[in-house]
Parts: C-alpha cells; sequence; structure tokens
C-alpha cells in the first residue's frame, strides 16, 4: 500500500513538473492537429509564422485592414489586375512616378471609349518648351467654337522620371490649364496640356 501510494504521488508530481515548465513543445505536437480554435486572440506574432508560409486563402476577407501592412511591403507584382479602384487608394496618395502615363486614354471614360457617351470628340494639346526651365505654364489648351470642355488633363514629359510637380492643371472657362516646377535641379522636360471637348 505504501509503495503504491508512492508509486501514485511520484507519477502526479512528475506530470505537475512537466506541465508546470511546459516541457511540451511543437516537437510534440502533430502536424496539422492545432486549429485556429486552439490558438488565444492576439497571442501570435509576425515572428511566430514563416516567411511565405501564407496564401491569400489562410486570410479571412475582410480582416486585413491598411494598418496592418508595413509601409512599402507591398508591390504592384503582388496586386492582382483590376482589384483597385479608386476608392481604394488616398486622395494625392499617387504622383507621376506611380502612374504608366502610356498606359492611360484620356479619351475613355470608365474603361470605355468616350465616344459611347458623346459623339464628335476633339481633343486640343498645347505644350511649353523641351527645356530645364522652371516654372513653366503651358498655354492654354482651349476648345474650339461650338465646342464646350467636357474634360482634360496635364503631363509631364521626359526621357527619364524627373523631378516636376503640378501646382495647377484644371478647367478655366472653356481651356485647360496647367503649370508646374522642378522641385531639384534636373534635365530637359516638357508640360503639356490637353483638353478634351465635346
Amino acid at each position: 500500500m505504501v509503495v503504491a501510494l508512492l508509486a501514485l504521488f511520484i507519477s502526479l508530481g512528475g506530470v505537475s513538473y512537466g506541465v508546470a515548465t511546459s516541457s511540451i513543445d511543437s516537437r510534440e505536437i502533430k502536424n496539422g492537429s492545432v486549429q485556429s480554435r486552439d490558438v488565444r486572440n492576439d497571442s501570435l506574432k509576425g515572428v511566430d509564422v514563416e516567411n511565405n508560409s501564407l496564401g491569400g486563402g489562410d486570410i479571412a476577407a475582410g480582416t486585413v485592414r491598411d494598418r496592418d501592412i508595413a509601409a512599402g511591403a507591398v508591390r504592384s507584382r503582388e496586386i492582382t489586375d483590376r482589384s483597385i479602384f479608386g476608392r481604394d487608394v488616398a486622395s494625392n496618395s499617387l504622383g507621376d512616378r506611380e502612374i504608366a502615363e502610356p498606359q492611360l486614354e484620356i479619351n475613355r471614360l470608365g474603361g470605355f471609349p468616350a465616344g459611347r457617351y458623346i459623339r464628335n470628340i476633339r481633343t486640343v494639346r498645347t505644350a511649353t518648351g523641351n527645356d530645364p526651365v522652371t516654372p513653366k505654364a503651358v498655354p492654354p489648351a482651349r476648345c474650339p467654337a461650338g465646342k464646350r470642355l467636357i474634360g482634360g488633363g496635364a503631363s509631364v514629359v521626359a526621357p527619364a522620371p524627373v523631378p516636376v510637380a503640378l501646382s495647377a492643371n484644371g478647367p478655366s472657362g472653356n481651356a485647360w490649364t496647367a503649370m508646374a516646377y522642378a522641385t531639384a535641379p534636373t534635365g530637359n522636360w516638357q508640360l503639356v496640356a490637353v483638353a478634351i471637348c465635346g
């Protein structure tokens, strides 16, 4: 009887000791046996997750917010085409370096040819000289008589990206006007304004 009680005491003490010192680690846990309900909320951090071990299918829709993503962590190759809309982009967060100007088509509205909405569209284009002068004001791109301004835009044309910022870009009467300046010493660049008339 004494031996049995002693054995019971030792066995219970051993179990108690083992749990108290956290002797159970990942080696004792079978792969795939721990599920999300077994993990306390907010107990896992980024350092607990192996790089590239999570895919989009592992993340519930709507659970990741902008504050959860480090600045500069997401690149264009990680974003599915046509998955981002205007409402997903903060105001004034895009500059000329983030926009591939050859991919823009000013004669398209909402992805459809403008002619689907308005007939007899005409564009008027004006430009400054191509030189390092700063600031620059482009001559107004004015719609001809009988046409009214329905839109427009401005762009900086240069052989390589240049540190140029637009200071004005918008309608003025029946014309589109734009101004820009270099924020640092630069080579030749040209400011172009386009008016869309209908």
